[in-house]
């Protein structure tokens, strides 16, 4: 896959996580959002961001570049949200720039909301990168959840690699025909009208392609269905929640005895 093509979509590069069961790796990212809305200070969000750029590039194998690429968007509305605190929290001036304060309460908070909605955001897309969405699938079977809630969460996730690709088809054939979106505001708007207009009528088609699909195999019919491949937990997988928590553990201890 070359680098054009990468996005949010599963690749299976033999790594650690791809090898983890689905359920946990789930379990994980929970975990680790638990820990950031526990934080009070932005040292160990810090940490938990550098460590989870370290755990996608050296066990899951996902170059760094298709991190940031994928990650730009997210990172910089957390820079946006982090420059709203330093303003809008209300605390001693710090430094001053015409009407505008910054207080130190900001300083505070505004990186903790940065860290807070990367670091999540960064784990969500860690699993989706390195989870295959039939192998979660499996395991949501397998956990009790009825087959049929299964496969729309299957078709949640697979569909939407599909709807970026037809955004970027729609695109390159509005721009061939000369209509860029680099023009003034309203004119791009009016493209983006007819993006979705596109891209919503090929949804329901597929939309309707996949259920005649699904009748014509007799899905639903029987209250439990076998698979061809199955996916097995293993004990060991629970390394990664278990480090995850001793590290947000110490963390919390840590941020405690310097407060």
């Amino acid at each position: 896959m070359s680098s054009n093509d990468q996005g949010m979509v599963f690749e299976n590069r033999e790594s650690y996580l791809n090898q983890l069961y689905p359920l946990v790796k789930l379990a994980w990212v929970f975990i680790v959002a638990v820990g950031l809305f526990i934080y009070k200070t932005p040292i160990p969000g810090a940490i938990m961001f550098v460590m989870l750029i370290l755990l996608a590039k050296f066990a899951g194998k996902i170059p760094f570049k298709q991190i940031l690429m994928n990650g730009k968007i997210i990172f910089g509305l957390g820079l946006l949200l982090m420059i709203f605190h330093f303003f809008a929290d209300p605390g001693n001036t710090v430094f001053k720039f015409g009407p505008f304060s910054i207080t130190d309460t900001g300083l505070i908070q505004g990186p903790i909301f940065f860290f807070r909605l990367s670091v999540v955001v960064l784990a969500s897309f860690i699993l989706i990168w390195t989870t295959d969405t039939r192998d979660l699938m499996v395991s949501l079977t397998k956990a009790g959840i009825p087959y049929r809630g299964a496969f729309a969460v299957f078709l949640a996730l697979r569909f939407l690699p599909l709807i970026q690709k037809e955004v970027d088809a729609v695109r390159a054939a509005h721009s061939i025909r000369g209509k860029s979106t680099n023009s003034r505001f309203g004119h791009r708007f009016k493209l983006w009208r007819r993006y979705i207009f596109t891209i919503l009528i090929n949804g329901l088609r597929k939309a309707e392609t996949t259920a005649t699909s699904l009748e014509c195999r007799a899905f639903g019919c029987f209250p439990t269905r076998t698979y061809v491949k199955d996916v097995n937990y293993k004990s060991l997988d629970l390394l990664l929640i278990v480090f995850t928590i001793i590290l947000s553990t110490g963390l919390i201890i840590y941020e405690r005895m310097i407060t």
